[in-house]
């Protein structure tokens, strides 16, 4: 890791010295357009129309305000749509950011960070991925739309680091952005992204590599992004404690131990998982330049798009495997069989584990766009698209010798109806069909409407959204072969139907949002751990309230979720989920803000799902309720200038409290009680 972290160091001061998931769409318009041929022009001066997400994120401050001017945005891949993002260097709250827990209100994960995890919060779910591995790390995946892309008029560099435990234990991360821009239309950049957990309990160690370099070119006709991204995952399974005393009720072990000490199941077994992203778009726009109002003046006018045409290229190459030298031969009721194997009722093939999958993906879409304003009668914008994804999977025979292969294509045709101009009232409206191959009769209909008023010059927000799904199963869900594992199903097509809202309101800083789901033939891993199909349908109702509460330099953020499930055994869900944060957050000079506090996460008992690192996924259990135990943390974090620092004390609650019940899942406590700390540098010169 010192090796990689120092190899990643030199990168970005080489480069340094070289350079010296409701998203609204930007599209370039003119009012946002001026006479300077200045890329960044193309994009809007201001950020009032991204206040609503930062007060549902709680943030207050962002440490490049100070900054010179840099746009920031993600990128629709089928539309070429550019859509507004948000900076990763918020101020209020860094230090949870660095923390699994920190991706929902209730989160079920193994203990280190980069391990898989999955939302107890039923709505913070996605959709289940073509490749079903990429779930369980959804969270810390990278692709092209998830990244930001940049534009800037000053290089602009990110760096941050931070590590938690002594060195036989230690958690660590470092990631790191580059970025410039070459003239006003070019701009090139690189990420880094590198996780290092050794596990504060045996066999659980954690490897994430992830580097991406990204680039764009912004011009009144053209508009083109590209990525290439390289990752991999290394993750040590140890298939939980075999004791769980040893955290409940440690007095009854009879001696002393460390977490290290603690017996797991497996040994010498791991995952990996590696991902290669190589992307492309580009788009052509269709306009005309406005004549100058003055006939002397020989400055040409401001170009206006009409309309654009579009096309993305996306090659996604990806493999997981399942491994494992836990081979040692053991006696079980007069059969020998290797360590590992005791665990399995099933094996498929002799010899060691060693379970591997190849999965490809090769999509292309075209796109044809009107655009939004380019008249005043034009009150909304309108997207085409027709996608072709040819996907190829290899997986070991369970059977035969070699692989079994399986090739598959899909075709699929949407658009997108929006109107994110105005104040009034905002729309965005989209609807996808598969029309041949593989997802033939997979349809998506999608929308939210936002509209608002001003009270004494503060804006309250209403939002309404819904949603229907019929989604075809993965080949994956019908289809898998290991050693431990092997099914050939004919599953039904998934029926989803959502509606909901969300209130903000700005006077009381609160957030009220509730939703309601109708599932029908929902997927999900049973207790023998095999993939079945409910076919009855499924009510999820959730209702939440984001809370802040200010008094001089008192604040109390809450967040408060509500979810029940028709059917429990199919869907298991906690049905009150919390966070609280309490703290002190005041400037102590000029240039230094410190906010002081304590946080605790909460859910209510429930049958919380189990792990099963030879599918990599989630199952649902029926013998181990998890919850009613506060996961707290006691922390201090600061701001000076353009550097962001934490210090943090984790699960303070294994220490005040009498009983120490902190489980995530069954079998994986939370890490212990430790120290940790952070910081994140900004530099823009």
């Amino acid at each position: 890791m010192k090796n990689k972290l120092i190899i990643s160091l030199f990168a970005v001061l080489l480069c340094t010295g070289a350079a010296f998931s409701q998203a609204r769409i930007i599209l370039p318009d003119s009012s946002q357009i001026t006479g300077d041929p200045d890329s960044l022009d193309l994009l809007p001066h201001g950020t009032s129309h991204l206040d609503h997400l930062i007060h549902d994120h709680g943030a207050e401050a962002d440490s490049l305000q100070k900054l010179a001017r840099m746009t920031l945005w993600r990128l629709d891949v089928r539309t070429g749509n550019r859509l507004p993002a948000e900076s990763d260097t918020l101020l209020h709250n860094f230090q949870h950011s660095t923390l699994p827990d920190g991706y929902s209100t209730a989160m079920g994960f193994l203990g280190p960070l980069g391990s898989p995890a999955i939302s107890k919060v039923f709505f913070d779910r996605g959709e289940t991925e073509t490749f079903l591995f990429n779930n369980a790390y959804s969270h810390y995946l990278k692709n092209p739309e998830k990244l930001n892309f940049v534009n800037t008029r000053v290089p602009y560099s990110r760096l941050g680091y931070h590590r938690a435990g002594p060195k036989q234990t230690r958690e660590e991360r470092l990631d790191a952005r580059l970025t410039s821009n070459f003239g006003k239309s070019l701009n090139i950049g690189l990420d880094v992204d590198m996780i290092n957990a050794r596990g504060f309990y045996a066999e659980q160690s954690v490897k994430h590599n992830n580097f991406s370099l990204f680039g764009s070119y912004l011009s009144d006709r053209l508009e083109a992004h590209a990525m290439l991204h390289l990752g991999s995952i290394t993750h040590f399974e140890n298939g939980g404690i075999t004791d769980e005393r040893f955290i409940t009720d440690p007095e009854a072990v009879g001696e002393s131990f460390t977490s290290l000490d603690i017996p797991v199941r497996f040994s010498d077994t791991w995952n990996t998982l590696k991902q290669n992203h190589y992307f492309l778009s580009g788009r052509y726009n269709l306009g005309y330049r406005e004549l100058p109002e003055d006939s002397l003046h020989k400055k040409p006018g401001a170009f206006v798009p009409v309309a654009s045409v579009g096309f993305t290229t996306h090659l996604t190459q990806q493999h997981r495997r399942f491994l494992s030298y836990d081979t040692a031969y053991v006696n079980v009721e007069g059969i020998q069989m290797q360590q590992i194997d005791r665990f399995y009722s099933n094996r498929y093939y002799e010899g060691a584990v060693d379970d591997s999958i190849h999965f490809t993906s090769l999509k292309n879409s075209v796109s044809l766009s009107l655009r939004e304003g380019f008249k005043e009668w034009v009150k909304f914008g309108l997207s085409a698209f027709l996608e072709y994804d040819l996907r190829n999977y290899a997986m070991r025979d369970t059977v035969g010798e070699g692989y079994v292969s399986h090739r598959e294509s899909a075709v699929t045709l949407g658009g997108v109806l929006n109107k994110q101009q105005g104040e009034h009232l905002l729309f965005n409206l989209r609807a996808d069909l598969g029309v041949l191959g593989a997802n033939l009769g997979e349809f998506r209909a999608m929308g939210d409407v936002e509209t608002g008023f001003d009270l004494a010059g503060k804006r309250t927000i209403l939002t309404a959204e819904a949603y229907l799904k019929n989604l075809r199963p993965k080949y994956l869900q019908e289809h898998y072969y290991s050693k431990y594992f092997r099914w050939n199903h004919d599953l039904g097509d998934i029926r989803r139907v959502y509606v909901g809202g969300k209130l903000y309101i700005p006077f009381t800083h609160t957030t009220l949002s509730v939703g309601v789901e109708n599932l029908q033939n929902h997927i999900y891993y049973g207790s023998d751990k095999i993939i079945t199909q409910e076919g009855g349908n499924i009510q999820v109702l959730t209702a939440r309230i984001d809370q802040k509460l200010r008094l001089g330099i008192f604040n109390w953020d809450n967040q408060v979720v509500y979810q029940t499930s028709s059917n429990q055994e199919v869907l298991p869900l906690p049905m009150l989920n919390l966070y609280s944060n309490i703290y002190l957050k005041a400037k102590i000079v000029n240039e230094l803000t410190l906010q002081l506090g304590v946080d605790a996460h909460y859910h209510s008992s429930y049958y919380a799902p189990g792990y099963e690192p030879a599918l990599l996924h989630f199952y649902n259990q029926r013998e181990r309720k998890i919850g009613d135990y506060p996961i707290a943390t006691v922390y201090a974090n600061m701001h000076l200038k353009q550097t962001r620092f934490f210090l943090m004390f984790y699960n303070v609650g294994s220490k005040v409290l009498k009983e120490n019940d902190s489980f995530s899942l069954p079998g994986y406590p939370v890490n212990p009680f430790v120290f940790k700390l952070g910081l994140s540098v900004n530099l823009h010169n």
